[in-house]
């Protein structure tokens, strides 16, 4: 049997993927050895599943906020399977060592950030008004602004998925407190004894809200499983050049949710 092969899709489909771009220097006819790409390579790989990430967010968001609980539990799902990507894919970089790590230049805190990772835990409800790290080697091959930093600061004035996962609470019936459905949703999240007691109920009742924030819990946990891993990799290649990027690795994004699981 002939099979015919449309040679327009062939064509066209290296084409979508738009690998001329993402190849460019210093991936494609880098005269250097595997460990002088690997770092842009991963960076490049991470940015790509972090703009994935964020998609998946402003999914999960859209469910909470039209109360489609399946809809969100759905958006969870397909963004903890992107963390534990983004995880395994940094295990390809920690070998490296420290000059290979740096491109071949001083390494600062803010070498290897990729993009989009910011906005993603701005998105989710973190809110850190301390000044970015400087930006190092590789950032130039993602956004100009290294990491996505202007857009993080964008998604601050917006409301979180923690807001949206509030207001999914109130419309179904749970006595969410006035001053956290009606916050500055610029500021951070500090945790509430009065929201404590709602999802004490909310796990009690066991339905659809308590499955979405066990599930956002998940999503927590990876988030600090992705930033140690990162932070790893900062230190190896700054090493006391930096300040230490483990500070706040382990800051849950969502406080009250962790806090419940106390009062159960």
């Amino acid at each position: 049997m002939n099979m015919i092969v449309d040679q327009s899709q062939e064509t066209a489909y290296p084409s979508y993927l738009a690998l001329d771009e993402i190849l460019t220097p210093p991936l494609r006819g880098h005269p250097g050895g595997s460990g002088e790409t690997l770092p842009a390579v991963a960076l490049r790989a991470q940015g790509l599943w972090f703009e994935q990430l964020l998609r998946e967010l402003d999914a999960l968001q859209r469910g909470l906020d039209r109360g489609d609980g399946p809809g969100a539990l759905r958006a969870v799902d397909r963004s903890l399977r992107i963390l534990r990507a983004l995880v395994a894919q940094l295990e390809v970089i920690e070998p490296l060592a420290a000059w290979e790590l740096a491109g071949g230049e001083t390494a600062g805190p803010g070498s290897f950030d990729p993009a989009g990772f910011r906005e993603a835990e701005t998105v989710l409800g973190r809110r850190d008004r301390r000044p970015p790290p400087p930006a190092g080697p590789y950032p130039a091959d993602g956004p100009a602004d290294g990491g996505g930093r202007a857009e993080a600061e964008a998604a601050t004035y917006r409301p979180s998925v923690f807001d949206s996962l509030l207001g999914y609470l109130a419309a179904h019936g749970y006595p969410v407190p006035c001053d956290l459905l009606y916050r500055d949703v610029s500021a951070p999240v500090a945790p509430s004894p009065g929201l404590q007691d709602v999802l004490v109920r909310v796990h009690r009742d066991d339905g659809a809200a308590a499955q979405i924030c066990e599930r956002l819990v998940d999503l927590d946990e990876g988030f600090q499983e992705w930033r140690y891993r990162h932070a790893m990799i900062v230190e190896r290649a700054a090493g006391d050049e930096a300040p230490d990027p483990r500070g706040d690795v382990f800051a849950p994004v969502f406080p009250d949710l962790w806090a419940v699981r106390s009062l159960l």
